[in-house]
């Protein structure tokens, strides 16, 4: 059995919201400022020309300060100021500037084309908390939106990263940290920026916000995860933590990392409070960290010849009673079955020193059986639709790989009851959630007693869930979501008759041959799925005389084509083996421009404003004139 060669994935975030959200300082752009004539004696002298080449304005001095007194400064302009000796023309320069950015696309994109970014990333250097404020507010601004890939990039190529990180260490200002991790957050939906992102900002999130505000460390006071730096410091991980091998080497070698994010996550179900932004980045972490788990062993694990030899089962149908989904007896050959397949499951691995190192790392709590117990409460309570993807892809990537502790994952899921749970699901209209727990019940399907339990209690549910040629019930079931479905019907039916009955009667069959008649309608790969379970139906014998009775022949299962370059499914070179692969996916998950839900809208204040006050039109006027007095 070889791993499922999954897509990569980019479970990006696009960062938080501009500025203005979140209590961040920014203006909203509502027409012209109109400003009343203030005599030009109230104006300074302007500075011949300042900064470097990129921060100078053209025209005589004169000129400018003539065309100054009745209008608002251009972009150019006011790019110009940032580099004023003026600590407070700086200040407002910044400030007007994010405003200017607010939702507006293009004049970002000129800003950067002016010149504008470098001037914003040496202002974090300075140490006037005001001037951190109002900089880190301008670039988060210019960041946000993926349409603003370059502007991302140009603040890396800036050293923009490294500057906020060490503003993010060394200042004590709750609202700037916000606006540091927000701008990290908006860079890190950027795939090519990832990387540096790990390298240069991962240990100081991590010591600075994760650990401190989790609650985990005793040392730290309180807990503060359901601050909104500490949202953002988990958005922006939660962004990088799909960006690789390299990505999720780091973040499971970061010291406290998945302690702390347990910690939220475990003290969050507890207090019922599971629905927010902070409970779905850090299950998202741990998503992506689930991913290969076992590759902490052995890069390669999924590249060898794993041979599985599945045994048929007896018909759970005849002398046991398998309870109420999770309540069965347990038979002594069924026990001794799944041992076996265990044994097989790990044999190979057994031999592996490493797999014997006792030595108690961090990230080995990611496959601990007691995980399973936070996933599926989650699943159970949760309302948030990319919390419920997350924590049924966590299982889905910890019950995908051959060592003993998928094995013990698959064990604990069934024993915890969780298999109703993802079977109800199912059920769900949210296409994203129905894929994840689809492949989920796949993997688990690798459990000899839980393939008994889904083929017997979940096959009308998975049913269900195919084309069944009615344009209004097919069209919120994506190719993705009717790939994982198949490939669970197919692990249960494929050795048992019964289940392969049970498809049957639900009117598994007309569906399939709907997909396979419509191949205009699906990717080649749903096609191929459907005719593989095809296939495997008419491998059971005894049932084809009932296929007679319902009017089908052999041509209806088997395709001519599909069948010349198709073994039996139990064949190790099977070319059509990926049904037969267990399947780890990183989420499908798309980032929206709008992660965050609004808040009131705040401002830029200046210093005799008091905290929490919204820019007036008024006001808005009164920063214009405040950059014009200044020249």
């Amino acid at each position: 059995m070889k791993q499922f060669a999954s897509r990569p994935f980019d479970n990006n975030l696009n960062g938080s919201e501009s500025a203005i959200d979140s209590q961040c300082r920014s203006f909203e752009g509502q027409g012209d400022f109109k400003l009343v004539p203030f005599p030009t004696s109230s104006l300074n002298t302007v500075p011949p020309r300042v900064g470097e080449k990129e921060d100078f304005i053209g025209g005589s001095d004169s000129d400018l300060c003539s065309t100054m007194r009745w209008r608002d400064p251009n972009l150019s302009e006011v790019i110009s100021f940032l580099s004023n000796p003026n600590n407070a023309i700086k200040a407002n320069a910044a400030a007007y500037l994010q405003h200017l950015c607010y939702m507006d696309d293009p004049n970002k994109q000129r800003t950067r084309t002016l010149g504008g970014i470098p001037p914003l990333i040496r202002l974090l250097s300075y140490d006037a908390p005001e001037i951190h404020k109002n900089a880190c507010g301008a670039l988060r601004n210019l960041s946000y939106g993926r349409q603003n890939d370059e502007n991302k990039r140009a603040i890396k190529n800036a050293g923009g990263i490294e500057a906020l990180v060490h503003l993010l260490c060394r200042s004590q200002e709750t609202e700037v940290k916000e606006l540091v991790t927000g701008v990290l957050w908006n860079m890190s939906s950027c795939e090519d920026i990832k990387r540096s992102i790990i390298d240069e900002a991962l240990a100081a999130i991590v010591c600075n916000v994760i650990k401190p505000h989790s609650g985990w460390d005793p040392i730290c006071c309180g807990e503060t995860c359901f601050s909104t730096v500490f949202r953002n410091a988990s958005g922006v991980l939660r962004n990088v933590s799909s960006a690789g091998e390299h990505a999720r080497e780091c973040l499971r070698n970061c010291e406290n990392l998945v302690e702390s994010l347990l910690y939220v996550v475990r003290s969050s179900i507890e207090k019922n409070n599971i629905g927010n932004k902070t409970v779905e980045n850090c299950v998202c972490i741990l998503r992506n960290l689930s991913y290969r788990c076992q590759e902490v062993e052995d890069p390669n694990y999924d590249k060898h010849p794993f041979i599985i030899q599945e045994r048929t089962v007896p018909s759970s149908s005849k002398g046991e009673n398998l309870g109420c989904f999770g309540t069965s007896k347990k038979k002594k050959d069924l026990a001794l079955n799944e041992s076996q397949q265990d044994y097989i499951f790990s044999t190979e691995y057994a031999k592996n020193p490493r797999t014997n190192n006792k030595t108690n790392k961090g990230y080995e709590q990611l496959w601990q059986p007691e995980v399973v117990q936070y996933y599926l409460s989650l699943l159970q309570s949760c309302s948030n639709p990319e919390t419920l993807e997350a924590a049924a892809g966590a299982i889905q990537n910890l019950s995908a790989c051959y060592w003993q502790p998928s094995i013990d994952i698959r064990a604990t899921v069934r024993k915890e009851k969780g298999l109703p749970i993802l079977v109800e699901l199912l059920r769900m209209e949210v296409d994203r959630v129905v894929c994840a727990v689809a492949t989920a019940l796949r993997n688990l399907a690798i459990d000899q007693r839980n393939k008994e339990l889904i083929g017997k209690y979940a096959m009308r549910d998975l049913v269900q869930k195919l084309p069944s040629g009615n344009a209004q019930h097919d069209q919120n079931t994506s190719d993705d979501t009717i790939t994982a479905v198949l490939a669970t019907i197919n692990e249960v039916i494929k050795k048992n008759p019964e289940f392969a009955r049970s498809l049957l009667d639900a009117g598994g069959v007309d569906r399939l041959m709907n997909i396979t008649r419509r191949k205009e309608q699906y990717t080649t790969c749903v096609i191929k799925f459907a005719s593989q379970v095809l296939y495997t139906m008419w491998q059971h014998h005894e049932l084809r005389e009932v296929y007679k009775k319902n009017g089908w022949k052999e041509q209806d299962f088997v395709n001519k084509h599909f069948a010349a370059h198709s073994t039996p499914p139990s064949s190790p070179n099977n070319a059509n083996n990926t049904l037969n692969r267990p399947m780890a996916s990183q989420g499908r998950t798309r980032y929206e421009d709008r992660t965050i839900q609004r808040a009131p809208n705040s401002s830029y204040r200046n210093k005799d404003a008091p905290a929490g006050a919204v820019m007036s039109n008024n006001d808005s006027a009164l920063l214009s004139e405040m950059v014009r007095k200044q020249l």
